[in-house]
């Protein structure tokens, strides 16, 4: 069956879940206001280089985040928002 995407509900599952491990719940809240390098990221949340990176990478490709290059330093920003008890996905 070429060419049927995902079901959005499937899509929205797949999100969800990503967001299920702390650290990668840890990157979207710290990214929601401001981009932030890897660098610092994986500082304030107490993860390597390498991890954070790794995280920053799997929530890129389920659309959660946005990666921006700026000199030899990698941004990250959230496209999703948390209000309250409320997740807003762009």
């Amino acid at each position: 069956m070429l060419g049927i995407t995902k079901p959005s509900e499937e899509v929205l599952f797949e999100k969800v879940k990503a967001l299920s491990n702390k650290r990668r719940f840890l990157i979207i809240e710290k990214t929601q206001s401001k981009e932030l390098p890897i660098t610092e990221l994986g500082k304030a949340i107490n993860l390597s280089y390498t991890k954070c990176a790794d995280y920053v990478t799997f929530l890129e490709k389920r659309g959660l985040v946005a990666k921006s290059k700026k000199g030899r330093l990698t941004f990250v920003r959230s496209k999703v928002k948390i209000k309250g008890k409320a997740l807003l996905f762009e």
